[in-house]
């Protein structure tokens, strides 16, 4: 459900788009589309973006723990958790590196496996941006990143006063 403080603020002249309303309509959807995915497959939106990363990582040499965590933005001990996740479902075995016992790689167990077929949908937005011109794409960008900003900042506040660790997961 969401909660609003008062009125939007109007688009700025009558021509121009209600981007506010846009911008709802889109975190509804992608909410939505959030619960739907987990109930079919029991993966969480971190699991599949993780593996997601691994599959299009898997000619890389190593894929440590830590690589996982930074690519989907989750703190160390996050990271190690949705590891150990991926390693109980199966999806992900853990191995010594074979040169610094120090660290830990990370491999799927089907590196065969079409990361578009997991996540298709971002294979989707991914061509859309692509096809933006350099300009467009400039300012969509910056405005999504003050969008992104503010998420980040609202789980910080709701962190602190909740004191939730689950939502202090989340890296800037």
């Amino acid at each position: 459900m969401t909660q609003t403080t008062g009125p939007s603020p109007q688009p700025a002249s009558e021509d121009a788009p209600d981007v506010a309303d846009v911008l709802e309509q889109l975190r509804l959807a992608e909410a939505r589309l959030a619960r739907r995915r987990q109930h079919e497959s029991g993966l969480t939106e971190t699991d599949r973006a993780a593996m997601r990363f691994l599959l299009e990582s898997v000619d890389t040499d190593e894929v440590t723990p830590t690589m996982v965590a930074n690519a989907v933005h989750l703190s160390p001990a996050a990271g190690t958790a949705l590891i150990d996740r991926l390693v109980a479902r199966g999806m992900v075995h853990v191995e010594p590196h074979p040169r610094d016992r120090r660290k830990k790689l990370v491999r799927p167990f089907d590196r065969t496996a079409d990361p578009d077929h997991l996540d298709p949908l971002t294979t989707q937005l991914r061509d859309l941006a692509a096809r933006l011109p350099a300009q467009e794409a400039r300012v969509i960008a910056a405005f999504l990143e003050k969008v992104r900003a503010a998420v980040v900042a609202t789980v910080a506040a709701t962190t602190v006063s909740s004191g939730s660790p689950a939502s202090a997961r989340l890296r800037p």
